[in-house]
């Protein structure tokens, strides 16, 4: 059995994401990630000193929470889906 770092981390399961992970894992881009955390669509970052880091168990309960495509929102809810609403201002 190797002892080889990269073999190692790979058996570790991650709990924890920094911002361009959580890009990554869901598909947009990090300024897009700040966005949706400003909005409330995805939780903020817990802190540690000056490092942010993201509880994989929150984004996805928070993820679940997000409207499904072609169900008609609840009384009360707004639809913010103007196209672009997702993208992040330059």
């Amino acid at each position: 059995m190797s002892n080889d770092p990269t073999s190692i981390a790979r058996k570790v399961p991650r709990i924890g994401l920094n911002r361009s992970e959580v890009a990554l894992a869901i598909g947009f881009s990090a300024n897009t990630v700040d966005l949706m955390v400003a909005e409330g669509f995805l939780p903020k970052p817990r802190v540690w000193h000056s490092r942010k880091v993201w509880l994989v168990s929150e984004i996805e309960a928070s993820m679940s929470e997000w409207p499904e495509d072609g169900v008609p929102l609840s009384k009360g809810e707004k639809d913010v889906d103007d196209g672009d609403s997702w993208r992040a201002s330059v």
